[in-house]
């Protein structure tokens, strides 16, 4: 009996301990998993280099980066260099989307410019195989940095109807070409323009990434447009800036360069609990930044 029951008392020792293992495991596997699906920015051609292959890859594998947002040049599409790259993604899990925008983008309500480079994506995608196709556009125009936005009311008004307009049709053409069309926004379009937003996300996108670049009430700064996100049954991405504090008038608050990628990881977790949407991810601005963070060489 007295074995019996040192047997039984082992038993239920080890049995604890393999659960609490498990448990442990678990938990990381969670925040492993819930941290995994980032997309990341990258603005310049050098990061579809080969030599930038080795940096690029332990980028994506510690930031859990499963989305890239990279700018592409018409010479990258046609050259092999695009497609070596989207293939070289593919092979990580990482899905590829074009980066694309300018400011002056918002003046043709036809979104012409826009269009033609969404051309181009589609052109390239239908000379490649399932395997390098880009998957979808992150477009980025910022009528907010043109002279009527400033002059405020008609004039703003009249930009701002225009701009969606653009993005409208531009909507239209990506989906006809079966791409995902997400569209980068700011913070303050649910102060400045709510009825555009809405429309906006309502009719004229998949989904919007939002650029919550303020530490200070980043649920508070993102509300309306998750609300309309969960309404409309789009994606909304909640973009963090990365770059150090005093680069184009950024100030500490704006950044996570100081703060660091834990409470980066802490304010993902805390938003995706205070918002309980599937739908919303996150992002990082911008690739070069995010190494400096991991102390991968520049």
């Amino acid at each position: 009996m007295k074995k019996w029951n040192w047997l039984m008392a082992g038993g239920i020792l080890l049995l604890g301990l393999t659960v609490t293992a498990f448990g442990a495991w678990g938990k990381q596997r969670q925040e492993e998993e819930r941290f995994a699906g980032f997309g990341m920015f990258s603005w310049k051609e050098e990061a579809m280099k080969d030599e930038e292959a080795k940096a690029l890859s332990e980028c994506i594998d510690s930031a859990f980066v499963t989305e890239i947002y990279q700018y592409f040049s018409e010479e990258n599409l046609l050259s092999g260099t695009g497609a070596s790259f989207v293939r070289r993604m593919g092979e990580k899990g990482t899905a590829v989307y074009a980066l694309m925008g300018e400011a002056a983008w918002a003046y043709e309500k036809d979104g012409a410019s826009l269009i033609e480079k969404i051309r181009q994506v589609a052109e390239y995608n239908g000379q490649q195989e399932r395997q390098g196709r880009i998957q979808g556009v992150m477009v980025d125009v910022e009528p907010y940095l043109l002279e009527e936005w400033d002059q405020g009311s008609q004039a703003r008004s009249s930009l701002m109807e225009g701009y969606l307009q653009g993005i409208e049709c531009a909507y239209v053409y990506a989906t006809g070409n079966n791409l995902k069309f997400l569209v980068c926004i700011p913070t303050f379009y649910d102060a400045t323009n709510r009825e555009i937003l809405e429309r906006l996300i309502a009719s004229a996108c998949d989904g919007v990434a939002v650029m919550n670049y303020n530490r200070t009430d980043e649920y508070g700064q993102m509300a309306m447009e998750v609300g309309f996100a969960r309404e409309y049954e789009k994606e909304v991405i909640c973009i963090y800036e990365l770059q150090k504090a005093g680069k184009h008038g950024l100030e500490e608050i704006n950044t996570y360069a100081e703060a660091g990628m834990d409470m980066l990881k802490a304010s993902a977790g805390r938003l995706e609990k205070q918002f309980g949407y599937e739908k919303l991810r996150f992002a990082y601005h911008y690739y070069e930044p995010l190494k400096e963070m991991l102390q991968l060489p520049l």
